[in-house]
């Protein structure tokens, strides 16, 4: 199919290039232009494990092509327009579709009337009906087609999808966009379009409260002297618990759990609903973060440790996102000026630059799993360094 794809984000980048492996023809569009010259130019706009290998790919340059105007864009025998904007939270944990709503009016009168528009900006199921109305187009000519890709297992997840979500209201519509999967094996859900936003929100609600579950307990199991590998793994292994998403951490972040947690909680309060779990989660990450950096400053105080550093600035390992980072959190948390950050990808954040300028005497806390190269590069360095401790929290 011939596709035209609105928004070269994370979300956006990921799946036209996944869509373009897949032999389809997709013309990316973003107004930002240093980014698409960037990508004109081969160079990946963030950091995404494979993106590199994706966009020097022959296959993928062979169907691929990038524009900063809507004027570029060969509009005549598009199948599908696949709409990636960002939907941002307001003050009052609402929606913000102004930049959904510019793309409606920018290729209103470009598409042909065949054209199929399927959205994957995650959307307040009670903002739909506006975005609707500012789409000029009927409710049956949508498709909503949310993504679940994770920051650093992007591709992967691209090509393995746990399912695949279609909310349409048009069976052939809704069709046509499950084309353009075909070749992936997943289970798929065809169902209307606010069961399609659900599905994305309450998921991103349902995450982060397992992952709080899972540092509350590891708080307990620290405390009373448990061992947190054993105790965490004889908890999993129960089938109705499993392992997935059941590793403690010093708190959790990015840029989807904490935004779409707070919009699930304020739909709840537009319908005067008491939800005291889901509203309680936020809360808990906090109170987690807060607590791991008491945790830190007494085992250095105990020990007699000089200064803290912390591996890893992003939010999670394999992404350079810092949105909602914990290491930020712990770091303004600790700062006394005896903490520091050390991290492969940022060398200008207030840091140690180079690992061979860590203090001797130091706690170094590894924040999540580094990859195999990070991990060996500063196994050797630390080796050169006396009185230290380096903990993994999760282990």
């Amino acid at each position: 199919m011939n596709i035209v794809v609105i928004g070269v984000g994370y979300v956006g980048l990921i799946t036209g290039l996944g869509l373009s492996h897949l032999n389809h023809k997709v013309q990316f569009l973003d107004i930002d232009s240093e980014k698409i010259k960037k990508l004109n130019n081969k160079i990946p706009p963030f950091y995404e494990p494979k993106l590199d290998e994706y966009l020097n790919d022959e296959k993928v340059s062979k169907n691929v092509t990038f524009c900063d105007n809507y004027d570029e864009i060969f509009w005549d025998n598009v199948d599908v327009i696949i709409i990636c904007v960002q939907t941002p939270s307001l003050d009052t944990n609402e929606v913000d579709t102004s930049f959904l709503n510019k793309v409606f009016e920018e290729i209103q009168d470009r598409r042909n009337k065949d054209t199929i528009i399927c959205i994957k900006s995650t959307i307040h199921p009670e903002a739909l009906a506006d975005v609707i109305k500012s789409s000029n187009l009927s409710e049956e000519s949508l498709v909503f087609n949310p993504e679940f890709l994770r920051e650093g297992n992007a591709f992967s997840d691209f090509y393995n999808p746990d399912r695949i979500v279609i909310g349409s209201k048009n069976e052939l519509n809704a069709k046509k966009v499950y084309d353009l999967y075909s070749g992936i094996d997943s289970e798929v859900i065809f169902t209307d379009p606010i069961s399609s936003q659900l599905i994305k929100y309450l998921s991103n609600a349902y995450l982060p409260l397992r992952l709080s579950f899972v540092n509350e307990a590891s708080q307990i199991i620290k405390e009373l002297g448990g061992d947190l590998t054993q105790t965490l793994q004889g908890i999993g292994l129960d089938k109705r618990i499993g392992l997935d998403y059941f590793r403690p951490s010093p708190g959790w972040g990015g840029s989807c759990f904490p935004k779409d947690l707070a919009e699930v909680i304020s739909i709840s309060k537009s319908k005067e609903l008491d939800v005291p779990l889901i509203s309680s989660i936020l809360e808990s990450n906090n109170q987690h973060k807060s607590w791991f950096a008491k945790y830190l400053e007494k085992l250095k105080v105990e020990k007699k440790y000089k200064s803290i550093i912390l591996i890893g600035l992003a939010f999670k390992e394999n992404t350079d996102d810092l949105r909602y980072s914990p290491t930020i959190d712990l770091y303004n948390k600790l700062n006394n000026g005896n903490v520091f950050v050390y991290d492969e990808y940022f060398k200008n954040y207030e840091s140690i630059k180079f690992i061979s300028k860590l203090p001797n005497n130091s706690l170094i806390v590894e924040m999540y799993p580094l990859n195999k190269k990070f991990q060996t590069k500063i196994t050797k360095e630390i080796e050169n360094l006396k009185e230290y401790e380096y903990i993994k929290f999760w282990e």
